[in-house]
């Protein structure tokens, strides 16, 4: 059974103007598996409170691809503050990330609302059968932090390896989105951002992902809204961080905190909770391999702290403690999720 926590209400403007009850601050904890302890919207003007997943379509007991998506947003109501920015890989479309939105607001202090880059994406005949046949990228917003800008909403096609070359691909699930906001509490401008890129292995032997291609094409994305306070993006890459002969230039030209004689300034908040040991960032894999194949970044002119990547064990408690039972058996996804504060 679910139920709420109690706690102090404020009136917030939400995206249309009406009134809607946000919890105020509570004293700082980060203790999981604590009930007494009240959830809050963040009001502190110093930072968001950003997770980024591939949620796998919300993946369900009875699916082919089975899973238990609510764990993970159990996980975020036993956090001290709800999510301002939820970036997620893998929806069917804009009726699953309002569903995910809803989901969200029945469970967390705050009205959540989304963007999507397809809302009705093309089928791509998923292993995983028709529940996963309809994948597209989208931004979960707390509406009471966060409202978008109009007109700053672009979607952009990636690149995939191809007999040697890295050409456009064509799923829809790799077409990434990108929107401007701006921030209710600090009236600064904020640019979100979510990619997906192709899993193809065939590129140029240098780049045989194709990484290189597209992170350059998402910095320029990224970057295409003039006056940004804060830059914000989260990718399931397909692509890892690390090889046999240490860090792949991709991610050397992504992390600033990298020397590299191609820079993209962005930082990784996962990089810096572990101050870069590689044991401390193999701890914090993402995919089912054990590899970092997921990444949350923000530009370098900002800094994060709480850098942690979501366990499974931690979604499986959080449910026991809020339901009172769980399927431990199944994760929230395939795929681990990240969670940091992003300071600007």
């Amino acid at each position: 059974m679910n139920f709420k926590l109690l706690v102090s209400v404020m009136v917030s403007l939400s995206l249309f103007g009406c009134g809607g009850a946000e919890a105020r601050a509570p004293a700082e904890s980060d203790a999981l598996g604590t009930a007494s302890q009240a959830i809050s919207v963040n009001e502190n003007s110093g930072f968001l409170v950003v997770y980024n997943v591939n949620y796998e379509n919300l993946p369900t007991a009875s699916e082919q691809c089975a899973g238990d998506w609510q764990d993970l947003i159990y996980y975020m109501k036993a956090q001290t503050y709800s999510p301002d920015v939820f970036i997620v890989h893998q929806m069917s479309g804009s009726g699953q990330a309002a569903t995910l939105a809803q989901f969200m607001e029945d469970n967390l202090p705050g009205q959540y609302a989304s963007i999507v880059a397809e809302a009705n994406p093309a089928p791509m005949n998923s292993p995983c059968g028709p529940a996963k046949d309809y994948q597209t990228n989208a931004i979960i917003y707390r509406t009471g932090r966060l409202q978008p800008i109009s007109g700053t909403k672009e979607t952009w096609q990636v690149y995939k390896g191809a007999n040697g070359s890295c050409v456009m691909n064509t799923q829809a699930r790799s077409i990434g989105v990108r929107m401007a906001f701006t921030d209710l509490v600090t009236h600064k401008k904020v640019v979100l951002g979510s990619a997906h890129w192709p899993t193809m292995q065939e590129g140029p032997a240098s780049d045989a992902g194709c990484a290189e291609k597209n992170i350059q094409l998402t910095d320029t994305k990224m970057r295409g809204i003039s006056g940004a306070n804060l830059m914000v993006w989260g990718v399931d890459s397909n692509e890892s961080d690390h090889g046999s002969n240490g860090y792949k230039d991709w991610y050397n030209q992504a992390n600033s905190q990298i020397a590299s004689t191609i820079n993209y300034s962005w930082n990784d908040p996962i990089y810096e909770a572990c101050s870069g040991s590689r044991s401390c960032l193999e701890d914090n894999w993402t995919g089912g391999s054990g590899a970092r194949i997921d990444f949350l970044f923000f530009n370098a002119a900002a800094t994060s702290s709480h850098g942690h990547t979501v366990t499974y064990n931690e979604g499986d408690a959080a449910d026991v403690q809020f339901t009172g039972a769980d399927r431990d058996d199944l994760n929230y996804s395939g795929h681990r999720a990240m969670s940091a504060r992003i300071y600007y």
